[in-house]
C-alpha cells in the first residue's frame, strides 16, 4: 500500500466514524437546535404549534418535534418579544415579530461565517483525501450556508444506510460480506441514469 493510500486510509476512517455517529445522534441534535429551527420556519410563514410541527417534520425529512417542547418553548420566545401570537378562530398563529428578524439575521450572519470557515478547511482536507469525500463535504457545507438540509429528501434512507453501515463496521461483523454489499449498492447506483 502506498503511503499516501495508507494516509488517506488512516485519515478516512475516523471521518467515517465520525459521520456515521453523527447521523445516529441526529434526533439529539435536533432537540437541541429546536429554537433556531422555529424561528427559522416562522421567518416565511404564520403557522399554528401544530403548523409548525408538521413543517419542520417535512422540512427536516425525518425529525417531528413534540407538543411538550414547541409550546413552551412558542411561550418563552413570546416573552423575549421573538414571536407574536394572533388568534384564528380556536388556533394561535405564530410569527416572528421584527426583533425576532433582527436575531434571525444574527444567527445567519454568524452561521454563515462558521460555514465559511470548514469549507476553507474541507478544501485544504481535499488536498490529502479522496476528492469525492471532499465533493460531498462540500455539497453538505454550501447546502447549510443555503439554509437547508442537504440531500433532505433522501435523509431518512440515507441515515438508515449510514447508521446500518457503522453499527455493522463497528460491532466488527463479517467486514467481506459488508464489503461485498456496498460494491452491489455502488453497482446499483451507477446504473441510475
Amino acid at each position: 500500500m502506498s503511503k499516501t493510500k495508507a494516509l488517506n486510509t488512516y485519515i478516512s476512517i475516523p471521518i467515517y466514524r465520525l459521520r456515521y455517529k453523527t447521523a445516529a445522534t441526529i434526533h439529539k441534535m435536533m432537540s437541541g437546535y429546536l429554537r433556531l429551527l422555529v424561528m427559522k420556519t416562522l421567518s416565511g410563514r404564520e403557522l399554528s404549534g401544530y403548523g409548525l410541527i408538521k413543517q419542520i417534520e417535512k422540512d427536516t425529512g425525518t425529525w417531528k418535534p413534540s407538543f411538550g417542547s414547541i409550546y413552551p418553548l412558542l411561550e418563552k420566545l413570546l416573552k423575549e418579544n421573538l414571536v407574536k401570537v394572533e388568534s384564528s378562530g380556536r388556533k394561535k398563529i405564530y410569527s416572528l415579530t421584527p426583533e425576532g428578524r433582527k436575531h434571525m439575521h444574527l444567527i445567519d450572519k454568524s452561521k454563515n461565517s462558521l460555514v465559511d470557515r470548514m469549507i476553507v478547511t474541507w478544501r485544504a482536507f481535499g488536498k490529502i483525501t479522496d476528492r469525492r469525500e471532499m465533493n460531498f463535504m462540500l455539497e453538505v457545507f454550501n447546502s447549510l450556508k443555503k439554509g437547508q438540509l442537504p440531500f433532505k429528501e433522501l435523509n431518512p434512507e440515507l441515515n438508515e444506510f449510514r447508521a446500518n453501515v457503522f453499527e455493522a463496521y463497528s460491532k466488527g461483523k463479517d467486514r467481506k460480506r459488508i464489503k461485498l454489499v456496498l460494491k452491489k449498492a455502488v453497482k446499483s447506483l451507477k446504473e441510475i441514469k
